[in-house]
């Protein structure tokens, strides 16, 4: 399968009229990067007065690293989203159409092509953890010796929090 679907006939039908795709592919997930990751779910298309409108689940696995211990994770994302598609040109005369009210909003090119990398890729980014975690109660790494704490521990001293010297000060009176 493919992440692009040529949706000129849908265009022909009356508003209301649908169609549902199986979603398997790589799908480019990350700006940063070249980093395809393997998407798979569903996806339909309805017809609507201004385009097409795009309701889909999509489901992958994201390799991170643990925001605690820098390890390597895989994490689940799951994204259900809905936008809508706005033609260029008119389907039967070939004229140029209005662009649509907001810049953002997603367009099918000059042959009706509906493209879903770029929103899943938005919507996967949008996604992920801000602080993805190997497990809930990672211990994370020592922040002098960087030994894994879920490891072994370390023979270092807990750092000195200077925002506690002065109760630190009267404990020892």
């Amino acid at each position: 399968m493919s992440l692009q679907y040529n949706v000129s006939t849908l265009l022909k039908e009356p508003v209301g009229s649908t169609r549902e795709y199986e979603i398997e592919d790589r799908a480019l997930v990350n700006e940063d990067g070249p980093q395809l990751r393997d998407v798979a779910g569903a996806t339909t298309f309805l017809r609507t007065n201004e385009g097409v409108l795009v309701s889909a689940e999509v489901q992958g696995l994201e390799q991170v690293k643990c925001s605690r211990c820098l390890r390597e994770v895989e994490i689940p994302v799951a994204l259900t989203f809905e936008e809508m598609f706005y033609p260029k040109s008119d389907i039967y005369s070939g004229a140029k159409l209005a662009e649509p009210e907001d810049q953002e909003a997603f367009r099918l090119n000059e042959r009706w092509i509906l493209d879903l990398e770029e929103p899943i890729r938005q919507f996967w980014t949008v996604a992920l953890p801000m602080q993805p975690l190997c497990r809930a109660d990672c211990r994370g790494l020592c922040p002098q010796c960087g030994q894994d704490w879920n490891e072994s521990e370390c023979a270092c001293a807990p750092p000195a929090d200077e925002r506690w010297s002065a109760l630190n000060a009267l404990r020892r009176k």
